[in-house]
């Protein structure tokens, strides 16, 4: 379906996104790392669902091993789908550098790569257990780690940006939302329409309108019944 390493998945700016572009899910997990079904499972639902397009972006890290039994297990799948399937991976922003935590095979095994926050680095650069940090302090911390990724770039898109003090936090800003789409936009990177993370998507829809990043729609979905729901609320919010 797609060249390893490619990076040909397509995204659209948010002044383009129409139910049609929206059948789509970019963002999915299996049990490789943190999901409850395997990828036959997934691709299945998908399929139920219409889906044109989907990712498998599976959690990595520099010494995933596993990574490229995981990608050839996608690219068979995708074989007999009438969907089109990208392997993928989602890597952890570890400072405000924008330093990955992905190898450079895991890279060239995939069609488009996420960088997500998932962890607030120490001192001596080692995580920081979210308890040990401030609620208050969440939304800066995130703020910093996204735009350090977006300046430098090395991946395809902003994975739930924000997700990490929306879930944990005080919450996030809707003018960080705004800032990380103009640094995103600068940068070519597309920027996540995220479910999982993002349960009032007001703030982020108005962000993405004013700036017009390019983004991705992304359920985050974890298991068969989270696949599409972003398309799902995105049709019900904005095409109804």
């Amino acid at each position: 379906m797609s060249t390893p390493g490619s990076g040909t998945v397509a995204f659209v700016r948010m002044s383009e996104l129409g139910p049609a572009w929206a059948n789509r899910d970019f963002h999915m997990h299996t049990r490789y790392t943190d999901g409850k079904a395997d990828v036959a499972q997934m691709l299945r639902r998908a399929e139920e669902a219409g889906l044109s397009e989907v990712a498998f972006t599976e959690h990595v890290r520099k010494d995933s091993s596993w990574f490229v039994r995981f990608a050839a297990e996608v690219r068979a799948a995708a074989e007999a789908s009438p969907v089109r399937v990208w392997v993928g991976c989602e890597s952890r922003i570890l400072d405000e550098d924008g330093n990955l935590d992905i190898n450079d095979e895991i890279r060239g095994l995939c069609d488009v790569v996420l960088a997500s926050v998932h962890r607030f680095p120490g001192p001596d650069g080692a995580p920081r257990a979210f308890s040990q940090v401030p609620k208050h302090e969440f939304a800066g911390i995130e703020r910093g780690l996204s735009l350090g990724f977006l300046r430098r770039g090395g991946a395809h898109v902003l994975a739930h940006p924000g997700g990490m003090s929306l879930r944990y936090g005080d919450g996030f800003p809707e003018a960080y939302f705004v800032e990380l789409a103009e640094a995103a936009r600068a940068a070519g990177i597309a920027i996540e329409i995220n479910t999982s993370y993002t349960k009032d998507l007001a703030p982020v829809i108005r962000a993405y309108r004013q700036v017009d990043p390019l983004v991705s729609v992304a359920s985050d979905a974890h298991d068969v019944d989270e696949v599409a729901t972003c398309r799902n609320i995105l049709k019900e919010l904005l095409w109804r």
